[in-house]
Parts: structure tokens; C-alpha cells; sequence
């Protein structure tokens, strides 16, 4: 009887993903359905966000990214262990190919960190920009980050995700997603 009843929860299961799979009708992460709203920040851009989502209070992000370079707004769940940072560039930051601005960023963290496994670039059409992921080491486990640069208006906006890494196959593609729905104040990035 255990079994079956195993197999009748492992199917509620899967429907649950195959039914919650956009942004705006919710997502099946973490074995929850999450929903998202759009969210407005630095009043420059607007991005597709969990629901639940809270800004990071600042202490816990000076333990959890104790650089002064960390993100100027960390959006986390309710146990902080999931994570989306966000960084508005000045306008003197100049870059006129996302491309090559995330290959040097990737370079860098490699240099930095060689036991770091890092993935290839990829583009993001839509937005017009680039991202890449790597595996990291924590202390107690290790993590899957991604790296995002898109250019809204004449700024350049980094992204940032981590999450634990063995629930990176569940994020990443939210994440892919919350990212493509970026969009400038005034509209779409173009």
C-alpha cells in the first residue's frame, strides 16, 4: 500500500511540473508552486520576480557576500538560501559588447578560482545580453551561480543568481526566464 501510495504522490508530482511552467502562470520550484509579479527596480528596469521574494537585509548580505563589491539589491527566499542580485553600472562604464564584457568577468573568476567548474557564455536575445554559469564551494555545500550583463538604456545591469547547487536544474531555467522578461521603464530593451 506505501508503494502505491508513493507512486500516486510522484505523479502529483509531475503533473504539478508539467502544469506550473511560465512566469505568469507560476512555476513548480522547490516543490512549491511559486508565483511571480513584476517588480521595478532602481527605477530604470522591471523584472519578473517570485512573489515571495524579499530584498535581503543588509547584514545577512555582509556575511553572505562579505566583498563590498556584493550586489545593491539581493532578492532572497525566506531561508536565503536562493538568491538574485542586481548592479546598475554608471553610464561611464562603457560597454558596447555584452559578449566580451561577461567573457573577461568568466576570465577573471577562473583566474581567481581554478577549481571553480565554469560553463560557456551565452546570449540572451531578447535583452540583448549575456550570461554564464559556474559551480562554486561553500562551506558546507557547494553552489550553481549565474552571471548576467544586459545593457538597459546607457547603463549596464549585472544579475547575479545562486542557489544550492543541487537544485540548479529547477532554477536555472526561471531564472533564463525571469531574466528575458527584463524590460526598460518606458518599454522592452532594444
Amino acid at each position: 500500500m506505501a508503494y502505491v501510495d508513493e507512486e500516486i504522490l510522484e505523479k502529483r508530482e509531475q503533473r504539478k511540473k508539467e502544469i506550473y511552467t511560465t512566469l505568469e502562470e507560476g512555476m513548480y520550484l522547490g516543490g512549491e508552486v511559486v508565483s511571480f509579479e513584476r517588480k521595478e527596480l532602481f527605477e530604470t528596469f522591471s523584472i519578473m520576480l517570485p512573489a515571495e521574494w524579499k530584498q535581503m537585509h543588509p547584514e545577512y548580505a555582509k556575511i553572505k557576500y562579505p566583498s563590498e563589491f556584493r550586489p545593491q539589491i539581493i532578492l532572497t527566499t525566506e531561508d536565503l538560501e536562493v538568491n538574485m542580485g542586481f548592479t546598475v553600472f554608471s553610464e561611464k562604464v562603457q560597454c558596447d559588447d555584452t559578449r566580451e564584457m561577461t567573457e573577461r568577468i568568466r576570465s577573471v573568476i577562473h583566474r581567481d578560482n581554478p577549481n571553480y567548474l565554469l560553463y560557456d557564455c551565452e546570449t540572451l536575445p531578447a535583452v540583448k545580453g549575456c550570461w554564464f554559469s559556474f559551480r562554486s564551494h561553500a562551506m558546507d555545500s557547494d553552489l550553481y551561480n549565474m552571471l548576467l550583463l544586459v545593457p538597459v538604456k546607457k547603463q549596464l545591469v549585472q544579475g547575479s543568481f545562486n542557489c544550492p547547487y543541487r537544485d540548479y536544474t529547477e532554477w536555472k531555467k526561471a531564472v533564463l526566464m525571469m531574466w528575458d522578461s527584463i524590460k526598460e521603464r518606458e518599454g522592452y530593451i532594444r
